[in-house]
């Protein structure tokens, strides 16, 4: 009996010893997880602030881009004004030389 009481009190013993080393692997495990997670949410801030920061350069960009396309129609509007005055113009030039070649002959 006492035999057998000490081969199971070594093999309890054995067993707390597996159990204790298999705690100590999950804590480190535990512990890189932690890591792992902490390293993640800063790459995850990292990454919306680039984004923010992108989206912050679109707005910029379209805002650049309507102002370019209001500048674009106010040329355009510009030229056909030039366009309807040039020929008015030569139309007004036309009738002045009409009138001085019929009144000269």
């Amino acid at each position: 009996e006492s035999s057998e009481f000490c081969t199971r009190h070594h093999d309890v013993q054995k067993d707390c010893a597996a159990v204790r080393a298999e705690i100590e692997v999950l804590r480190s495990e535990r512990l890189a997880y932690e890591q792992e997670g902490i390293q993640t949410r800063e790459a995850l801030a990292r990454s919306e602030a680039y984004c923010m920061a992108i989206e912050a350069r679109v707005a910029v960009l379209e805002t650049h881009a309507h102002r370019l396309e209001w500048q674009r129609q106010a040329v355009d509007d510009l030229a056909v004004q030039h366009i309807l005055r040039t020929q008015a113009l030569e139309a007004g030039a036309r009738d002045d030389t009409l009138e001085d070649t019929g009144s000269s002959s």
